[in-house]
């Protein structure tokens, strides 16, 4: 993991199949930054996931508690979970402010369209709550999708060519 004198916190937002996780991957291979996985502490905490506002907020204050703790020594962290609403982002930047963290908010831009078959196509049913279809989901998910304000320091990546070389060109501008 990467220690660094000045730790950055990497949030990423876009539709369900923009391409969020694989960003997480190419960010956490370049940056040897810790990624927290929604998805993969979900299934590892609950193997058969329910969905329930308490599965929830569980999921997250863990989530929450390894990003900080790694933050407050001088980890930088990959936040690889759906931040696509203004007010879970805002908790982060407040997280981030506590550690003096820089904060970076990716938003994996990819067209709806494609989004969508994207997750249709690679949908884990473990992950999807009881009773909803890929579809359901991606819409009720897509609906709630908070574009980011002008004040938050966000870089836009094109979900159809998430490519390590532009990634890492990205980072080396904005380090400078």
């Amino acid at each position: 993991m990467a220690l660094t004198e000045r730790p950055t916190l990497h949030l990423i937002m876009g539709l369900p199949g923009a391409g969020k996780t694989t960003l997480a991957k190419i960010l956490q291979k370049i940056t040897r930054s810790a990624r927290l996985s929604s998805d993969d502490y979900r299934l590892v905490i609950y193997p058969e996931p329910t969905f329930s506002q308490n599965e929830h907020d569980n999921l997250y204050a863990l989530i929450d508690h390894s990003a900080e703790h790694l933050l407050s020594t001088g980890h930088s962290v990959i936040y690889d979970a759906n931040l696509n609403r203004y007010v879970h982002r805002k908790e982060k930047y407040e997280l981030a402010k506590k550690f003096e963290a820089r904060v970076i908010l990716w938003w994996v831009k990819t067209p709806k369209s494609l989004s969508k078959q994207r997750r249709l196509d690679e949908q884990d049913t473990l992950l999807l709550p009881k009773g909803e279809t890929s579809e359901m989901m991606f819409e009720r998910i897509a609906e709630i999708l908070e574009e980011p304000k002008s004040s938050e320091p966000v870089i836009e990546i094109d979900g159809t060519d998430i490519d390590p070389a532009k990634i890492s060109e990205i980072l080396k501008s904005v380090d400078k």
